[in-house]
């Protein structure tokens, strides 16, 4: 990729090759009227040849943009392959070949037999005989190392996937801790493009806009301290897209990695197109204590709740909590028990009533 927003080759390749493509088609369509004489002049040729082309290179990049993110897809599983499994393979197309040679030498002179039935006999025999081969690999001792040639083998867990945070994670700050405890395995990724939106947003002349940039970029610079190597910036930009979101996820699934981030919208388009998730509000919501029914809170009744007499107060880490009947303890603490929790995709939510045998104990005013 290059920095900057410039287009990938595999892009502009796949652009040149439908334009191309369409202007053939132009080609054929203009010569053919030409033949039945619907156009005359050699230059109309031309012209809807150049229409062709143009038209194709003008409409092409959405298929370019899929076929790009297919063609890394490809690569990233291709480069998995290991080596026994291609010799196996090697293995089992030259045999089918050279099967393929001996029946068209025996079925040369048969009548009917022509070039489309060996074409079909050798795909056929190139399949099979390369699947048997790789399903089969293990018992091929030619292409096993031996022991003692081996190198010395290193028990390693399987590589952790790479995560890439997106503005929303940085600026919400919650990462840092997250890092410090070492529940990321792998390093923490931070494209160039996302600095540079951190930066616009830091630039900005709306007042709180600004303020979030620049707490973003001084989270930054606190990752970066306390990390010890474990945050790297990267120049990966795919696309020419200037929507970062596009280019989080087509960045993750080049990369095959996952999407650090505590926006919900982003969340949800990510894992509609195969992007797995590590969404810092869904790790807290699961890390968080939530009580069980019976368990006896001391509650604060902030405001009034959508329904005639219930109350509305929040545990320390934000948890909203329901008190049925609360609706006149505004401004009060007081002892209440809870009945049910209910899960949303936005955190949890309690419900609670007053408890009788708590009484007024502790209904005292809030003071201030």
């Amino acid at each position: 990729m290059v920095e900057g927003g410039s287009p990938s080759l595999i892009y502009l390749s796949a652009r040149l090759v439908i334009s191309g493509v369409l202007g053939s088609v132009f080609f054929l369509i203009t010569e053919f009227l030409l033949q039945q004489r619907l156009l005359t002049g050699p230059n109309n040729l031309l012209y809807l040849t150049l229409v062709g082309l143009l038209f194709g290179y003008l409409v092409s990049a959405p298929l370019a943009r899929r076929w790009e993110v297919v063609w890394f897809r490809i690569r990233s599983t291709v480069s998995t392959v290991t080596p026994e499994t291609v010799l196996a393979a090697g293995t089992g197309a030259t045999i089918a070949l050279l099967i393929a040679v001996l029946l068209n030498n025996l079925l040369a002179r048969m009548p009917g037999f022509t070039w489309y039935w060996s074409l079909l006999i050798a795909t056929l025999l190139l399949i099979a005989s390369s699947w048997f081969f790789v399903a089969n690999r293990q018992l091929l001792t030619f292409i096993r190392q031996p022991v003692e040639d081996r190198p010395t083998v290193r028990h390693r867990h399987p590589r952790s996937p790479e995560k890439i945070a997106d503005t929303s994670a940085i600026i919400d700050g919650r990462i840092v801790d997250i890092l410090e405890t070492n529940f990321m395995e792998s390093p923490l990724l931070i494209p160039k493009f996302v600095l540079g939106e951190l930066q616009t947003i830091a630039d900005s002349d709306d007042p709180p806009k600004r303020r979030r940039g620049r707490r973003g970029l001084e989270i930054l610079d606190r990752l970066i301290e306390r990390s010890n190597g474990a945050v790297h910036i990267i120049y990966d930009n795919p696309l020419e897209t200037s929507v970062v979101d596009e280019k989080l996820i087509a960045l993750c699934l080049q990369r095959r990695a996952c999407l650090v981030t505590t926006d919900y919208n982003l969340d949800r388009v990510a894992n509609l197109q195969g992007v797995k998730v590590l969404n810092v509000n869904r790790l807290a919501n699961a890390t968080r204590a939530i009580p069980l029914p019976g368990e006896r809170l001391s509650l604060k009744v902030v405001r009034e709740g959508r329904r005639l007499g219930q109350g509305l107060a929040y545990l320390d880490d934000g948890t909203m909590v329901v008190v049925d009947g609360a609706a006149d303890k505004i401004g009060h603490i007081l002892s209440a028990v809870v009945t049910s929790r209910l899960q949303t995709d936005m955190g949890v939510m309690i419900f609670a009533k007053p408890d009788p045998e708590g009484g007024r104990a502790l209904d005292t005013p809030s003071g201030g």
